[in-house]
């Protein structure tokens, strides 16, 4: 570990400046403007949140470990109940505002000098209940002097404007004395918040911009607008990989956390597998936990196909990987059915059986796409017709509910079937296909190299 720095990884293995284009808000629309000002230490924050055009009884803690965060509660009116993860409100009236502290006790990392945090927006975003379905929300952030926030929201450089998702989900937020760059690729916005003097900004970009240009060859570019990075080098001695973690949240915005080694040279980031597996992810919706296998199995096979194809590894390499990490998902897991080794792998570390099993699936998904369309239809152009549909669903989703997406858009009527043997299976899928001598002229095809597809210029830099 570098010496200027400690972390914490709460989770498995494995702009340019956006000018928000936010309309007037209608007369009678509800509204909610968060102030926050975060403590001189980064521990914590004192937010003023006053609500107007709706009357909400409480305000409500995203999850349970996050209630534990606020030390006290008031309005005008006095002190507030804090309690079982809600602060009750004063009165039933319009206009009301409140004021609370909250502590930063899940802090996803830290400095050891205290320099900078990053923490999830649990930790001081508290949602007004009933929540209305139509809120117009804003934050605005207050720092000590020379210190700044990378929050992963739209934001016209002071005020950051809040969809729904960010009072439901994580995002990764950070505060204090750090590094940050923004450039725009692919028709996708990226802001990058960096906590140490490496990788380099050019480093950062050309690694970062690889990864995009992957990704986004599964449909010409990214499914998402916007991209907030959140950048951790470790001391890189005993490390064995460039990238040791990484995890994509999409709490109002998608931001990535990726941990890479200090010592870690450009072409090694740009080779490595986790960047192009979390950013893989988002071409497909948050999943319900019981069905994690599809989309950790999705983006462990596109992260081998695609490094394959943009000319990141070999072939070879990457079928060698696929099939060595089939057989370690042979071995592993507790020997029940997939759906509940998926829901409870954060506490059996099941891992490698979720994850491959879903690889499993992916590639025998791909191998008859293929087959049954004469090589017109693939799992990757699936994905690429499916995007605006599954876009639109709402909150997590059912598996099913993709799969029949996937279905429909390709022609098929296979996928949905298939994958409830998979999810209904204590047995580890076959790997026959990697041996059938048959299906080699498709395996080949899977993996040839496109790297003129992949290659991304930086479209603006600050």
């Amino acid at each position: 570990m570098h010496q200027g720095w400690k972390f914490t990884v709460l989770a498995a293995l494995m702009g340019c400046v956006h000018v928000a284009s936010v309309p007037a808000a209608l007369e009678g629309t509800p509204r909610a403007r968060y102030t926050v000002t975060i403590f001189d230490n980064f521990d914590g924050a004192r937010v003023h949140a006053c609500f107007d055009g709706f009357a909400p009884s409480y305000l409500a803690s995203m999850d349970a470990d996050a209630a534990r965060s606020p030390t006290r509660a008031w309005s005008e009116h006095g002190v507030l109940h804090v309690h079982e993860m809600r602060i009750d409100l004063p009165t039933s009236t319009k206009g009301v505002c409140v004021s609370y502290e909250t502590r930063f006790v899940d802090e996803v990392f830290r400095t050891r000098d205290s320099r900078a945090v990053v923490v999830s927006q649990a930790q001081w975003l508290w949602r007004p209940e009933p929540f209305p379905s139509d809120l117009d929300a804003s934050v605005s952030i207050a720092l000590s002097s020379g210190a700044r926030a990378s929050l992963p929201w739209a934001h016209d450089g002071t005020v950051y404007y809040l969809g729904r998702g960010a009072f439901y989900r994580d995002a990764y937020n950070v505060f204090g004395v750090f590094s940050e760059e923004s450039f725009a690729v692919a028709g996708t916005s990226v802001r990058v918040a960096r906590l140490g003097p490496w990788p380099v900004y050019e480093v950062t970009r050309q690694w970062l911009t690889r990864a995009i240009g992957a990704v986004a060859s599964v449909g010409h570019e990214l499914p998402v607008e916007r991209l907030h990075f959140v950048i951790v080098p470790v001391d890189g001695d005993g490390m064995s990989r460039p990238v040791a973690f990484g995890m994509v949240r999409r709490g109002g915005g998608v931001s990535v956390l990726l941990i890479p080694s200090s010592t870690a040279t450009v072409r090694q980031l740009e080779a490595d597998w986790v960047t192009i597996h979390e950013l893989s992810h988002l071409w497909l919706p948050r999943l319900h936990r019981k069905d994690r296998w599809l989309s950790e199995g999705i983006a462990t096979y596109l992260q081998e196909v695609l490094r394959a194809r943009c000319g990141l590894q070999s072939a070879k390499i990457s079928w060698d990987r696929i099939r060595d990490g089939l057989e370690r998902g042979r071995r592993s897991g507790t020997g029940r059915i997939l759906t509940s080794e998926s829901r409870d792998m954060n506490r059996t570390g099941a891992y490698y059986r979720v994850y491959w099993a879903g690889t499993a699936f992916a590639l025998e998904a791909d191998l008859r796409l293929r087959r049954e369309s004469a090589g017109e239809m693939t799992l990757l152009r699936a994905l690429e017709l499916a995007r605006p549909r599954l876009s639109t669903l709402p909150g997590v989703v059912d598996a099913e509910e993709v799969l029949a997406v996937l279905d429909e858009v390709s022609g098929s009527d296979f996928l949905v079937e298939v994958a409830a043997r998979y999810a209904s299976s204590a047995r580890f899928p076959t790997t026959r296909p990697l041996d059938d001598p048959a299906t080699k002229p498709i395996l080949r095809e899977i993996m040839k190299p496109e790297p003129d597809r992949c290659v991304l210029s930086v479209e603006s830099s600050p």
